[in-house]
């Protein structure tokens, strides 16, 4: 009797240990609640959309990267059906769309095509996150694909914006324990959005959502939130450090100069408020600063202001310009001249009407057509869903907000131009003594922004 029985338990144990590592290995992220499933107005450009939005836990720099990688790799790697050359020729042939995005500490997954190929594209997309087969070696390429290109390389704006905004919305650390190799598995969002009037299209959603796994429930003691509440845990600072950042490169013949500045409103009409000075000083082919950097001093091809939206409320605030490496020091105070004035009232108001116009049918246009920035917009607004009737704020202060209003409370809508942080990135002389009195980290080379923004946000600490 007890031979059989050890044979059965050795069989046992065998086929466990097999079985075992597999399960474990697996990492699913999804919500352990009911997905919020709501309609936004269809679009207008003869397409359907669907994003689906993940909460991210320890939303830490590695972790929110390692993610990224991980849904890109489950919607191009391949399925137990179909090949990644299949899905990438299926995508092309249908005009079917993907993309990947991150704000704050969501994951969106939007999905997009042609309304009459949406009801089959919504097969495709069940296939992808029930039964997807991709390798380490894809996830890899996926992470180094997706990974943050250091500005400084580039020295483009748009990618020291990009870093700042990274250091804003994420803390440093590894990947939470449990993805190994990219082995994750995505389930029930918290989050469903769909634009689409087909009643197929709803139907099919709604099975989508209801046939992907929830997440076990996780249970915290009382006392685990009174400590968090008690000391602020889980809180980031919305708040950039004040100073210089300078990468030096004495073989470089221009110096990229740029100023930004983390911004917290009041409300919304402040925050659109603040979006139309920054576009006035700098957004477009009227705005002061292509008009006298660009026009007058023939001193930058593209002298830009950028007015990025990060959350409910907040902004990022930023004034750039490439320059001939010799001239910087001009340049730069005549960027500080533009905006000091501006912020002083020194503003035309017809031109900023036109201004305000020009930023309502942009704001309504993208709404209507592009779903990726649509989605941006209502998560800011709700950042974790919303029954019942659907607004944007935002949206509504375009009809109460005036030009002369604005002109009125420049100086308290726009920050002092002390608060800006001032990146410089190439050739020329180094700052001088007095502008890095107010702080001044020089960046290593191959260092990520991060490294000063910590330097000296350490140093205002002290």
């Amino acid at each position: 009797m007890n031979v059989p029985t050890g044979r059965l338990f050795s069989t046992f144990f065998a086929v466990f240990c097999l079985l075992t590592p597999q399960a474990v290995r697996a990492e699913l992220v999804a919500t352990s609640s009911e997905t919020v499933f709501l309609e936004l107005n269809p679009l207008q450009n003869g397409t359907s959309a669907l994003s689906l939005v993940w909460p991210i836990d320890h939303p830490t720099q590695d972790r929110v990267a390692a993610l990224k990688a991980g849904i890109s790799s489950i919607v191009s790697g391949g399925t137990s059906s179909r090949s990644s050359y299949e899905i990438n020729s299926f995508l092309n042939l249908k005009g079917v769309e993907q993309q990947v995005d991150v704000t704050g500490q969501n994951l969106i997954l939007t999905v997009s095509g042609p309304n009459e190929v949406f009801p089959e594209t919504l097969v495709h997309l069940r296939n992808l996150l029930l039964k997807p087969e991709y390798s380490s070696d894809w996830y890899a390429r996926e992470l180094e694909r997706l990974s943050q290109t250091h500005s400084t390389i580039t020295r483009r704006p748009s990618d020291v914006l990009t870093e700042v905004a990274d250091y804003l919305d994420h803390e440093p650390g590894d990947a939470a324990n449990g993805v190994n190799d990219g082995d994750i598995r995505f389930g029930r969002p918290i989050q469903a959005i769909l634009r689409s009037e087909d009643q197929v299209v709803k139907g099919r959603t709604d099975r989508l959502i209801k046939n992907l796994p929830t997440a076990a429930t996780k249970w915290e003691l009382p006392i685990a939130k009174w400590v968090a509440a008690l000391t602020g845990g889980g809180k980031n600072t919305f708040t950039l450090p004040k100073g210089i950042v300078h990468f030096a490169d004495p073989d470089s013949t221009e110096m990229l100069i740029l100023f930004v500045s983390a911004e917290e409103f009041r409300n919304v009409n402040d925050q659109l408020g603040a979006n139309l000075l920054t576009d006035y000083i700098g957004a477009n082919q009227g705005s002061e600063m292509f008009r006298i950097v660009r026009q007058t001093m023939r001193a930058a091809y593209d002298p830009r202001s950028d007015f990025v939206v990060m959350g409910e409320k907040k902004a990022m605030i930023s004034l750039s310009a490439t320059v001939e490496a010799r001239e910087w020091p001009e340049v730069y105070d005549k960027i500080k001249d533009i905006y000091q004035g501006v912020r002083s009232g020194d503003v035309e108001q017809e031109s900023l009407e036109f201004q305000l116009d020009s930023l309502d049918r942009a704001y309504h246009y993208n709404f209507y057509n592009d779903p990726v920035w649509a989605v941006r917009q209502y998560i800011h607004a709700h950042p974790k869903g919303v029954t019942g009737d659907i607004s944007i704020p935002l949206f509504g202060a375009f009809g109460t907000l005036s030009a002369e209003e604005v002109i009125k409370d420049s100086e308290e809508l726009l920050p002092p131009f002390e608060d800006f942080l001032i990146i410089l990135i190439g050739g020329g002389r180094a700052p001088s003594d007095i502008l890095q009195s107010n702080g001044y980290c020089a960046l290593p080379k191959s260092t990520p922004l991060r490294f000063c923004l910590d330097v000296l946000s350490n140093a205002e600490n002290l």
